[in-house]
């Protein structure tokens, strides 16, 4: 696959974590802009097979015509908005050069958080609804553990050493929350594991037929009291349309990157130290 070293460093760190009651899990990476893809109000051919499980033969990450496949949500906290660069002045400030830039550096400025959402399988139409809760930790270092097989948190490793934010606001400020939609292809035998991981068995990048790829991302600014945002979501900003032809992702990797402007939202609501995430999709 000729993914860019960048997307490689974001989709292929994983860590463990060990955690207590109101700790919540996760991983992965984003940015906030999305806009209209080449594959907009096209329709998808209908599989021959089309109750089939797995990925035809061929090369790994081939994906056949079946809208039935497996995608995750993740939370990405910023908890400290005030450190981002990506767009300081803006309503929504940060995005994945923040996240990038420091996991470079080894400093973790944003306080960055990355946690396990949600995970389902879209039905033959393609349609799939998640939700996901999230509370604020009790602790802004939440120990994390290598070998407990969890596979919840995750991200770039310096932006951990032992320990995870969490959800941790930091004093003064409200923690920017971002979105961000993995396709892990057709369910496999192992369902579970495609549902609750970043990198799941089925994954190409460990072997699997499955491509696994960060397919949507959105943003949205900080709350500072109740209530609820709604917002389209569209393609993963490291694969925006036209990129197989600009030859910085493989085509697999455009054809299932979300639509901008065609229905797909999410839906972000605060209540008191609470976030609710829910995002109704199509997929391409």
């Amino acid at each position: 696959m000729k993914l860019s070293t960048t997307a490689y460093i974001l989709s292929s760190v994983l860590s463990a974590a060990n955690l207590s009651d109101h700790q919540c899990i996760a991983q992965t990476i984003y940015a906030p802009d999305v806009s209209e893809s080449p594959t907009a109000g096209k329709k998808a051919s209908k599989s021959p097979k089309a109750g089939q499980k797995s990925n035809k033969k061929g090369k790994k990450g081939h994906y056949d015509d079946s809208k039935e496949r497996v995608v995750t949500m993740w939370w990405v906290l910023f908890n400290k908005p005030s450190a981002c660069a990506t767009n300081p002045e803006g309503p929504v400030k940060c995005g994945v050069a923040d996240l990038m830039a420091n996991a470079m550096a080894g400093k973790n400025d944003p306080n960055i958080a990355i946690i396990n959402a949600s995970g389902g399988i879209s039905g033959k139409d393609g349609f799939l609804r998640l939700a996901a809760a999230l509370y604020k930790t009790d602790s802004c270092a939440l120990d994390l553990e290598a070998d407990s097989g969890a596979y919840l948190w995750g991200g770039p490793p310096p932006l951990y050493d032992t320990a995870s934010i969490g959800y941790c606001p930091a004093d003064g400020e409200n923690t920017e929350v971002h979105i961000v939609l993995r396709d892990h292809g057709p369910p496999t035998e192992d369902k579970l594991a495609q549902m609750t991981r970043f990198t799941d068995p089925s994954c190409a990048s460990v072997g699997g037929p499955n491509l696994c790829v960060d397919s949507g991302a959105v943003g949205f600014p900080s709350m500072s009291e109740d209530g609820l945002m709604a917002k389209d979501v569209g393609h993963f900003p490291m694969f925006p349309p036209g990129c197989a032809d600009a030859g910085t992702c493989e085509i697999e990797v455009e054809m299932v990157q979300l639509v901008a402007n065609s229905g797909n939202e999410v839906t972000l609501i605060r209540t008191g130290d609470a976030f609710q995430a829910v995002a109704e999709i199509t997929l391409p």
